[in-house]
Protein backbone atom coordinates (compact mmCIF):
# COMPACT_ATOMS: atom_id res chain seq x y z
CA UNK A 1 0.00 0.00 0.00
CA UNK A 2 1.30 3.49 -0.83
CA UNK A 3 -0.03 6.98 -0.38
CA UNK A 4 0.97 8.51 -3.67
CA UNK A 5 -1.42 11.51 -3.70
CA UNK A 6 -0.53 12.46 -0.16
CA UNK A 7 3.20 12.09 -0.64
CA UNK A 8 2.97 14.17 -3.80
CA UNK A 9 1.74 16.99 -1.58
CA UNK A 10 4.72 16.59 0.72
CA UNK A 11 7.14 16.55 -2.18
CA UNK A 12 5.67 18.91 -4.74
CA UNK A 13 4.20 21.56 -2.48
CA UNK A 14 6.29 21.57 0.66
CA UNK A 15 9.68 21.74 -0.98
CA UNK A 16 9.16 25.20 -2.43
CA UNK A 17 8.75 26.57 1.06
CA UNK A 18 11.50 24.38 2.49
CA UNK A 19 14.13 25.49 0.03
CA UNK A 20 13.11 29.12 0.46
CA UNK A 21 13.22 29.13 4.25
CA UNK A 22 16.08 26.68 4.79
CA UNK A 23 15.95 23.46 6.75
CA UNK A 24 16.30 24.57 10.34
CA UNK A 25 14.17 23.01 13.05
CA UNK A 26 13.47 25.73 15.57
CA UNK A 27 10.40 24.17 17.18
CA UNK A 28 10.30 22.74 20.69
CA UNK A 29 10.93 19.08 21.36
CA UNK A 30 8.69 18.08 24.25
CA UNK A 31 9.56 14.40 24.08
CA UNK A 32 11.35 13.39 27.27
CA UNK A 33 13.84 11.25 25.36
CA UNK A 34 14.92 7.65 25.87
CA UNK A 35 13.88 5.76 28.97
CA UNK A 36 17.18 4.62 30.54
CA UNK A 37 15.28 1.88 32.36
CA UNK A 38 13.65 0.55 29.17
CA UNK A 39 14.74 -2.60 27.38
CA UNK A 40 17.02 -1.61 24.48
CA UNK A 41 15.62 -2.04 20.98
CA UNK A 42 17.64 -3.02 17.93
CA UNK A 43 15.43 -1.21 15.42
CA UNK A 44 15.03 2.45 14.52
CA UNK A 45 11.38 3.50 14.31
CA UNK A 46 9.44 6.02 12.25
CA UNK A 47 6.62 6.96 9.90
CA UNK A 48 5.80 8.66 6.63
CA UNK A 49 5.18 12.44 6.87
CA UNK A 50 1.89 12.15 4.98
CA UNK A 51 -0.77 14.61 6.17
CA UNK A 52 -4.41 13.51 6.45
CA UNK A 53 -5.51 16.07 3.84
CA UNK A 54 -3.77 18.00 1.05
CA UNK A 55 -2.85 20.95 3.25
CA UNK A 56 0.69 22.32 3.41
CA UNK A 57 0.28 23.55 6.99
CA UNK A 58 -0.81 20.06 8.05
CA UNK A 59 2.31 18.65 6.42
CA UNK A 60 4.50 20.87 8.58
CA UNK A 61 2.49 19.97 11.69
CA UNK A 62 2.79 16.27 10.93
CA UNK A 63 6.56 16.47 10.45
CA UNK A 64 6.95 18.34 13.73
CA UNK A 65 4.74 15.85 15.57
CA UNK A 66 6.20 12.66 14.15
CA UNK A 67 9.75 13.85 14.75
CA UNK A 68 9.02 13.65 18.49
CA UNK A 69 8.54 9.87 18.25
CA UNK A 70 10.62 8.85 15.20
CA UNK A 71 14.23 8.07 14.46
CA UNK A 72 13.55 7.87 10.72
CA UNK A 73 11.08 9.05 8.10
CA UNK A 74 10.02 7.06 5.04
CA UNK A 75 9.29 8.61 1.65
CA UNK A 76 7.60 5.95 -0.47
CA UNK A 77 6.63 7.04 -3.96
CA UNK A 78 6.88 6.11 -7.61
CA UNK A 79 8.87 7.85 -10.28
CA UNK A 80 6.91 11.08 -11.04
CA UNK A 81 5.77 9.79 -14.43
CA UNK A 82 3.05 12.35 -15.19
CA UNK A 83 5.51 15.21 -14.74
CA UNK A 84 8.42 13.55 -16.54
CA UNK A 85 6.31 12.38 -19.48
CA UNK A 86 4.93 15.90 -19.78
CA UNK A 87 8.47 17.24 -20.14
CA UNK A 88 9.25 18.48 -16.63
CA UNK A 89 13.02 18.80 -15.99
CA UNK A 90 14.27 15.84 -14.02
CA UNK A 91 16.83 17.89 -12.08
CA UNK A 92 14.21 20.15 -10.49
CA UNK A 93 12.03 17.19 -9.53
CA UNK A 94 14.98 15.49 -7.85
CA UNK A 95 15.83 18.75 -6.07
CA UNK A 96 12.27 18.88 -4.74
CA UNK A 97 12.65 15.47 -3.12
CA UNK A 98 16.08 16.35 -1.80
CA UNK A 99 14.57 19.43 -0.16
CA UNK A 100 12.00 17.34 1.68
CA UNK A 101 14.69 14.87 2.79
CA UNK A 102 16.85 17.74 4.08
CA UNK A 103 13.88 19.13 6.00
CA UNK A 104 13.21 15.75 7.62
CA UNK A 105 16.87 15.31 8.52
CA UNK A 106 16.87 18.76 10.09
CA UNK A 107 14.13 17.40 12.36
CA UNK A 108 16.51 14.66 13.48
CA UNK A 109 15.30 11.80 11.28
CA UNK A 110 17.24 9.51 8.96
CA UNK A 111 15.72 8.77 5.56
CA UNK A 112 14.15 5.68 4.05
CA UNK A 113 13.46 6.39 0.37
CA UNK A 114 11.48 3.81 -1.58
CA UNK A 115 10.98 4.25 -5.34
CA UNK A 116 8.02 2.03 -6.10
CA UNK A 117 7.59 0.74 -9.68
CA UNK A 118 4.36 -1.09 -8.79
CA UNK A 119 0.83 0.09 -8.01
CA UNK A 120 0.63 0.79 -4.28
CA UNK A 121 -2.92 -0.56 -4.14
CA UNK A 122 -2.30 -3.57 -6.40
CA UNK A 123 1.21 -5.00 -6.43
CA UNK A 124 0.37 -7.16 -9.44
CA UNK A 125 0.37 -4.10 -11.68
CA UNK A 126 2.69 -1.24 -12.61
CA UNK A 127 2.29 2.27 -11.22
CA UNK A 128 -0.88 3.83 -12.70
CA UNK A 129 0.96 7.10 -13.24
CA UNK A 130 2.80 5.22 -15.97
CA UNK A 131 0.14 2.85 -17.28
CA UNK A 132 -2.50 5.59 -17.53
CA UNK A 133 -0.22 7.16 -20.13
CA UNK A 134 -0.11 3.88 -22.03
CA UNK A 135 3.53 3.21 -21.15
CA UNK A 136 5.35 0.41 -19.35
CA UNK A 137 8.65 -0.19 -17.63
CA UNK A 138 9.07 -3.07 -20.07
CA UNK A 139 9.90 -0.45 -22.71
CA UNK A 140 13.68 0.13 -22.80
CA UNK A 141 13.22 3.91 -22.99
CA UNK A 142 10.95 3.94 -19.91
CA UNK A 143 13.26 1.59 -18.02
CA UNK A 144 16.14 3.96 -18.78
CA UNK A 145 14.21 6.94 -17.34
CA UNK A 146 13.30 4.91 -14.26
CA UNK A 147 16.91 3.87 -13.63
CA UNK A 148 18.20 7.39 -14.21
CA UNK A 149 15.70 8.69 -11.64
CA UNK A 150 16.71 6.09 -9.08
CA UNK A 151 20.40 6.89 -9.41
CA UNK A 152 19.86 10.65 -9.31
CA UNK A 153 17.84 10.27 -6.09
CA UNK A 154 20.60 8.11 -4.60
CA UNK A 155 23.24 10.73 -5.34
CA UNK A 156 21.15 13.71 -4.24
CA UNK A 157 19.62 12.31 -1.03
CA UNK A 158 22.01 9.54 0.08
CA UNK A 159 19.23 7.78 2.01
CA UNK A 160 20.20 5.53 4.87
CA UNK A 161 17.87 2.86 3.44
CA UNK A 162 16.93 2.74 -0.24
CA UNK A 163 14.03 0.58 -1.42
CA UNK A 164 13.65 -0.41 -5.07
CA UNK A 165 10.31 -2.28 -5.05
CA UNK A 166 7.53 -3.24 -2.63
CA UNK A 167 5.86 -6.60 -1.99
CA UNK A 168 7.63 -8.20 -4.95
CA UNK A 169 6.54 -11.69 -3.89
CA UNK A 170 2.93 -10.72 -4.59
CA UNK A 171 3.89 -9.89 -8.17
CA UNK A 172 5.87 -13.13 -8.44
CA UNK A 173 2.96 -15.23 -7.23
CA UNK A 174 0.01 -13.51 -8.88
CA UNK A 175 1.25 -11.14 -11.56
CA UNK A 176 2.83 -11.14 -15.00
CA UNK A 177 6.04 -13.24 -14.94
CA UNK A 178 7.56 -11.01 -17.61
CA UNK A 179 7.02 -7.94 -15.43
CA UNK A 180 8.41 -9.77 -12.40
CA UNK A 181 11.52 -10.76 -14.34
CA UNK A 182 11.99 -7.12 -15.36
CA UNK A 183 11.69 -5.92 -11.75
CA UNK A 184 14.19 -8.53 -10.57
CA UNK A 185 16.64 -7.56 -13.30
CA UNK A 186 16.12 -3.88 -12.52
CA UNK A 187 16.89 -4.32 -8.80
CA UNK A 188 19.99 -6.39 -9.40
CA UNK A 189 21.27 -4.03 -12.06
CA UNK A 190 20.72 -0.92 -9.94
CA UNK A 191 21.95 -2.21 -6.57
CA UNK A 192 25.72 -1.97 -7.25
CA UNK A 193 25.27 1.38 -8.97
CA UNK A 194 23.44 2.74 -5.93
CA UNK A 195 26.21 1.55 -3.63
CA UNK A 196 28.68 3.48 -5.76
CA UNK A 197 26.52 6.64 -5.82
CA UNK A 198 25.52 6.43 -2.15
CA UNK A 199 27.88 4.15 -0.19
CA UNK A 200 25.95 4.60 3.06
CA UNK A 201 22.64 3.34 1.66
CA UNK A 202 21.29 -0.11 2.45
CA UNK A 203 19.45 -1.35 -0.64
CA UNK A 204 16.28 -3.38 -0.07
CA UNK A 205 13.04 -4.71 -1.51
CA UNK A 206 10.05 -5.78 0.55
CA UNK A 207 8.01 -8.97 0.69
CA UNK A 208 4.36 -9.15 1.74
CA UNK A 209 4.66 -11.25 4.90
CA UNK A 210 0.98 -12.14 5.24
CA UNK A 211 1.03 -13.60 1.73
CA UNK A 212 4.36 -15.38 2.09
CA UNK A 213 3.11 -16.98 5.31
CA UNK A 214 0.04 -18.33 3.50
CA UNK A 215 -2.62 -16.21 5.21
CA UNK A 216 -3.88 -14.52 2.03
CA UNK A 217 -4.80 -17.74 0.25
CA UNK A 218 -2.72 -20.43 -1.38
CA UNK A 219 0.92 -19.28 -1.47
CA UNK A 220 1.05 -20.51 -5.14
CA UNK A 221 4.87 -20.43 -5.11
CA UNK A 222 7.66 -20.84 -2.57
CA UNK A 223 7.98 -17.20 -1.57
CA UNK A 224 11.04 -17.80 0.58
CA UNK A 225 12.96 -19.27 -2.35
CA UNK A 226 12.84 -15.86 -4.03
CA UNK A 227 14.86 -14.06 -1.38
CA UNK A 228 18.34 -15.06 -2.51
CA UNK A 229 17.60 -13.96 -6.08
CA UNK A 230 17.97 -10.32 -5.03
CA UNK A 231 21.23 -8.38 -4.65
CA UNK A 232 20.15 -6.43 -1.57
CA UNK A 233 21.61 -5.34 1.77
CA UNK A 234 18.46 -5.63 3.90
CA UNK A 235 15.21 -7.54 3.60
CA UNK A 236 11.96 -5.58 3.91
CA UNK A 237 8.73 -6.84 5.43
CA UNK A 238 5.21 -5.57 4.82
CA UNK A 239 2.32 -6.81 6.96
CA UNK A 240 -1.31 -5.77 7.43
CA UNK A 241 -2.58 -8.48 9.77
CA UNK A 242 -5.92 -6.69 10.24
CA UNK A 243 -6.96 -8.18 6.89
CA UNK A 244 -6.38 -11.79 7.97
CA UNK A 245 -6.66 -12.03 11.77
CA UNK A 246 -9.47 -11.20 14.18
CA UNK A 247 -7.07 -10.15 16.91
CA UNK A 248 -3.37 -9.17 16.94
CA UNK A 249 -2.74 -11.91 19.49
CA UNK A 250 -3.61 -14.45 16.75
CA UNK A 251 -0.50 -13.53 14.71
CA UNK A 252 1.81 -16.56 15.04
CA UNK A 253 4.98 -16.23 17.07
CA UNK A 254 7.12 -17.33 14.07
CA UNK A 255 5.59 -14.78 11.69
CA UNK A 256 8.91 -13.01 11.14
CA UNK A 257 11.36 -15.60 12.42
CA UNK A 258 10.65 -17.75 9.35
CA UNK A 259 12.18 -14.94 7.28
CA UNK A 260 15.08 -14.65 9.71
CA UNK A 261 15.76 -18.35 9.17
CA UNK A 262 15.56 -17.95 5.38
CA UNK A 263 18.14 -15.16 5.04
CA UNK A 264 21.23 -13.76 6.69
CA UNK A 265 20.16 -10.25 5.70
CA UNK A 266 18.98 -7.84 8.42
CA UNK A 267 15.18 -7.62 8.59
CA UNK A 268 13.47 -4.26 8.29
CA UNK A 269 9.74 -3.63 8.68
CA UNK A 270 8.76 -0.98 6.14
CA UNK A 271 4.97 -1.03 5.84
CA UNK A 272 1.92 -2.19 7.78
CA UNK A 273 -0.70 -1.41 10.37
CA UNK A 274 -4.01 -2.14 12.08
CA UNK A 275 -7.16 -0.01 11.83
CA UNK A 276 -8.68 1.51 14.95
CA UNK A 277 -12.19 1.46 13.42
CA UNK A 278 -14.16 -0.73 11.05
CA UNK A 279 -13.75 -0.42 7.28
CA UNK A 280 -15.40 -2.24 4.41
CA UNK A 281 -12.91 -5.13 4.60
CA UNK A 282 -11.59 -4.97 8.17
CA UNK A 283 -12.77 -4.63 11.72
CA UNK A 284 -10.76 -2.78 14.31
CA UNK A 285 -10.87 -0.96 17.62
CA UNK A 286 -8.53 1.49 19.36
CA UNK A 287 -7.49 -1.25 21.78
CA UNK A 288 -6.76 -3.69 18.97
CA UNK A 289 -4.49 -1.09 17.40
CA UNK A 290 -2.63 -0.80 20.71
CA UNK A 291 -2.40 -4.60 20.86
CA UNK A 292 -1.02 -4.65 17.31
CA UNK A 293 1.82 -2.34 18.39
CA UNK A 294 2.62 -4.59 21.34
CA UNK A 295 2.45 -7.79 19.29
CA UNK A 296 4.67 -6.51 16.49
CA UNK A 297 7.12 -5.13 19.02
CA UNK A 298 7.44 -8.69 20.35
CA UNK A 299 7.88 -10.14 16.86
CA UNK A 300 10.52 -7.60 15.84
CA UNK A 301 12.36 -7.98 19.13
CA UNK A 302 12.47 -11.71 18.41
CA UNK A 303 14.41 -11.29 15.16
CA UNK A 304 16.69 -8.37 16.09
CA UNK A 305 15.22 -6.24 13.33
CA UNK A 306 17.00 -3.03 12.30
CA UNK A 307 14.03 -0.88 11.28
CA UNK A 308 10.30 -0.46 11.97
CA UNK A 309 8.53 2.18 9.90
CA UNK A 310 4.89 2.55 8.85
CA UNK A 311 3.13 4.81 6.39
CA UNK A 312 0.14 6.47 8.03
CA UNK A 313 1.15 8.49 11.07
CA UNK A 314 -2.29 10.11 10.87
CA UNK A 315 -5.60 8.71 9.73
CA UNK A 316 -6.59 9.63 6.18
CA UNK A 317 -9.38 11.98 5.15
CA UNK A 318 -10.21 9.95 2.05
CA UNK A 319 -12.74 12.33 0.38
CA UNK A 320 -10.20 15.17 0.46
CA UNK A 321 -7.65 13.25 -1.60
CA UNK A 322 -9.56 13.54 -4.88
CA UNK A 323 -9.05 9.92 -5.92
CA UNK A 324 -11.12 8.01 -8.50
CA UNK A 325 -13.97 6.19 -6.71
CA UNK A 326 -12.48 2.72 -7.05
CA UNK A 327 -9.10 3.76 -5.62
CA UNK A 328 -10.74 5.81 -2.88
CA UNK A 329 -12.75 2.75 -1.86
CA UNK A 330 -9.63 0.58 -1.72
CA UNK A 331 -7.59 3.15 0.20
CA UNK A 332 -10.44 3.62 2.69
CA UNK A 333 -9.55 0.19 4.09
CA UNK A 334 -6.30 1.75 5.37
CA UNK A 335 -7.88 4.98 6.61
CA UNK A 336 -7.68 4.40 10.38
CA UNK A 337 -4.12 3.10 10.77
CA UNK A 338 -2.66 6.34 12.10
CA UNK A 339 -1.81 7.02 15.72
CA UNK A 340 -3.29 10.49 15.26
CA UNK A 341 -6.77 11.08 13.85
CA UNK A 342 -7.49 13.35 10.87
CA UNK A 343 -7.48 16.39 13.18
CA UNK A 344 -4.10 15.35 14.64
CA UNK A 345 -5.56 14.30 17.98
CA UNK A 346 -3.69 11.46 19.66
CA UNK A 347 -5.31 8.02 19.63
CA UNK A 348 -4.63 5.40 22.34
CA UNK A 349 -1.98 3.76 20.14
CA UNK A 350 0.11 6.94 20.31
CA UNK A 351 1.04 6.30 23.94
CA UNK A 352 2.03 2.72 23.11
CA UNK A 353 4.21 3.90 20.23
CA UNK A 354 5.70 6.60 22.45
CA UNK A 355 6.65 3.91 24.97
CA UNK A 356 8.34 1.87 22.24
CA UNK A 357 10.20 4.92 20.95
CA UNK A 358 11.40 5.70 24.48
CA UNK A 359 13.24 2.38 24.65
CA UNK A 360 16.95 3.16 24.10
CA UNK A 361 18.16 2.33 20.60
CA UNK A 362 21.19 0.05 20.59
Amino acid sequence: MSLRPVLRLAVLTATTSLVACGAENTGPNPNPGPDPMGEPRTYAVGWSPSPPRPDINLFFEVVDSMSQVSDVAILQQPVPWPELLAGAPIDSLVDDRAGVAAFLRAHGMDIVFLVDPLDGLNRREEDPGLTDAGRSILEPAIRAIHDDWVLRIAAAIQPEWYGLASEVNTLAALGDPVLYAEILDMVNDLAPQIRAASPGSQVFVSFQADQANGFLGDPVIDHFALIDDYDIDAFGLSSYPVFVFDDPADVPANYFSVFDAATDLPLIFVEGGWNSADTQLTSGTPQEQVDFMTRYEELLDGVNAELWVMLTFTDLDIPSLGLPPDRALTLSNFAFMGILDVDLNRKPAYAEWERIFARPLQ
